[in-house]
């Protein structure tokens, strides 16, 4: 029998933010946000903390208190790395931002990683001007064989596929835990056979082609932040089934922790 994920994407902004979300964080997540030293930040992230918990309660059908968050750090002991839910298994969560928007993915069947990235038209200069800081960054993440294969689609869609490329590689490097210790010019994608496809990655045959499955993110219908590009990468074994990636609207999450 073909192993199935399923996959939703919660959105959610800093806007979305209530005292009462403050109060499902754990001690270590409270004692992280205290450390940011502006505001917003600290709204951002207790939105992204309640909002994992939230979707993860929903799955597993306990408290979003009760979610077992755990955040160690692989190089400190320090509690800011990546998240992952203690002794679930089969379940896997990633999160990113976007500016002020907040997504959180939970993956039931394979190791996920998420990135979100403000939309092609941040790379952009006015017309006839220099390229951006932004688009020259995009542009030197590339490989020469990906350069090739953007620099053949038309003007107007350059920008676009610059993003996506970026949270193609982002997201991978979410999933491997490997994060930018692996530089992104290492990394390579691919869209010439219609979906993308990973291409290179330093050390990690076993990645390559079916071994991690990307797919594009959409926004809920009705969302009002500012648009945002977003992918999620997927490591699986070979046969495994990627179902449809959802993108959800989590405002419905935290308005229900905040009025029950």
């Amino acid at each position: 029998m073909t192993a199935a994920v399923a996959c939703r994407v919660w959105w959610a902004g800093s806007g979305d933010h209530r005292p009462e979300l403050d109060a499902l964080l754990g001690p270590a997540e409270a004692v992280r946000r205290e450390r940011y030293a502006r505001a917003a930040d600290r709204r951002r992230f207790s939105v992204s903390a309640a909002l994992l918990r939230l979707a993860v309660a929903r799955e597993l059908g306990c408290a979003a208190r009760d979610v077992p968050v755990v955040r160690e750090c692989p190089d400190c002991a320090l509690p800011h790395g990546r998240p992952r839910i203690e002794g679930q298994g089969p379940l896997h969560v990633s999160v990113s931002y976007a500016g002020e928007a907040v997504a959180v993915a939970v993956s039931r069947g394979a190791v996920v990683g998420l990135d979100a990235e403000a939309g092609p038209d941040a790379a952009e200069a006015p017309s006839g001007g220099p390229p951006t800081r932004r688009r020259l960054a995009l542009e030197r993440a590339l490989r020469p064989e990906e350069r090739a294969e953007v620099g053949a689609a038309p003007e107007e869609a350059r920008p676009g596929m610059l993003v996506r490329w970026w949270t193609y590689k982002e997201a991978v490097l979410k999933a491997t835990g490997d994060g930018l210790r692996v530089p992104p010019t290492d990394i390579g994608v691919s869209r010439r056979t219609g979906g993308a496809r990973l291409t290179a990655y330093p050390g990690r045959p076993e990645l390559l082609g079916d071994g991690t499955v990307l797919r594009d993110v959409g926004t809920p219908a009705g969302w009002l932040s500012p648009a945002a590009v977003a992918s999620v990468a997927f490591l699986v074994d070979r046969g495994t089934r990627v179902d449809h990636v959802r993108g959800e609207d989590g405002r419905v999450l935290l308005g229900a922790a905040v009025h029950p």
